[in-house]
């Protein structure tokens, strides 16, 4: 396993622990009837809210660290499979109790992980056109301006969830495409830079929405959804990610296991009453 997998992992267990302590502080919180930019500054005096945040700065960096050079596939993968760290958690600490189908979903998390880890190519993205990074900020302003006009309509916890994914995933495709960066100032006068940050607050305000707008086991699935599918199929096509000779049905079997059996598990995303003595 690379040390790029190691970091990925790494990222996936401040994830997991992050989700469960924003779960808690979001229902603290009055559910608003927009998406609005508030509702940060109001999560944010919540100490849960504010430790799950801490935590998921620790994941955007150990994940930035590793898709320099591991694909954008097997990285989004690994992080939709924090869900199964917060099964196990939810099982050894608040002695929850894992039904027969949570610990199929489990070890189909663990088959498909090992299966991306054995066929995918690690190494940075393929050169892209400057063009790209504008593109790409483009394409998050419109999400987080169209996310914001059609929030009245979001009554369920669906489609903010989805949108939330698409904005975390476009987080990611921009640490890939900042693979080749090796200088500060290069960082700081790329637009993918402005667009990395913009989807993630995005991200993190559609989530919360999600999180307050019902079932935190549908807000964590359709972001699953959104965070890997899309963004690995522009890694596929446009960054050069790619997979050993001959091992292209290997990487696509463990991409689907890893994420539908981590969206299986996305009940254990939300937090669980104490086991009555």
């Amino acid at each position: 396993m690379s040390f790029g997998f190691v970091l990925a992992l790494g990222a996936a267990l401040c994830s997991a622990t992050a989700a469960t302590l924003q779960s808690i502080g979001a229902r603290r919180i009055a559910a608003t009837a927009h998406l609005d930019p508030r509702l940060l500054w109001r999560l944010l005096r919540t100490g849960p809210y504010a430790a799950g945040l801490a935590l998921d700065g620790a994941s955007s960096g150990l994940t930035f660290t590793a898709l320099r050079t591991v694909p954008l596939f097997a990285v989004q993968a690994v992080g939709a499979a924090n869900l199964s760290i917060v099964a196990v958690l939810a099982m050894l600490v608040l002695r929850v109790r894992l039904v027969m189908q949570d610990a199929i979903a489990i070890g189909g998390v663990i088959v498909g992980l090992a299966l991306l880890v054995i066929s995918a190519v690690t190494g940075p993205p393929s050169e892209v056109p400057r063009m790209a990074g504008w593109w790409l900020l483009g394409a998050v302003i419109t999400l987080t301006v169209g996310a914001y006009l059609g929030s009245p309509r979001m009554r369920s916890p669906a489609l903010p969830g989805l949108l939330a994914g698409l904005s975390f995933g476009s987080a990611a495709l921009g640490a890939r495409l900042l693979g080749r960066i090796d200088t500060v100032w290069a960082l700081i006068t790329n637009p993918i830079s402005y667009a990395m940050v913009i989807a993630g607050l995005n991200g993190l305000l559609l989530y919360a929405t999600a999180l307050q707008r019902g079932s935190v086991t549908v807000a964590s699935a359709s972001t699953i959804v959104g965070q890997t599918v899309a963004p690995a199929l522009v890694g596929w096509l446009l960054l050069g990610d790619r997979v050993r000779s001959g091992f292209a049905p290997v990487a696509v079997l463990g991409f689907v296991l890893a994420v539908t059996a981590a969206a299986a598990l996305a009940r254990h995303a939300q937090p669980h009453p104490p086991r009555a003595e």
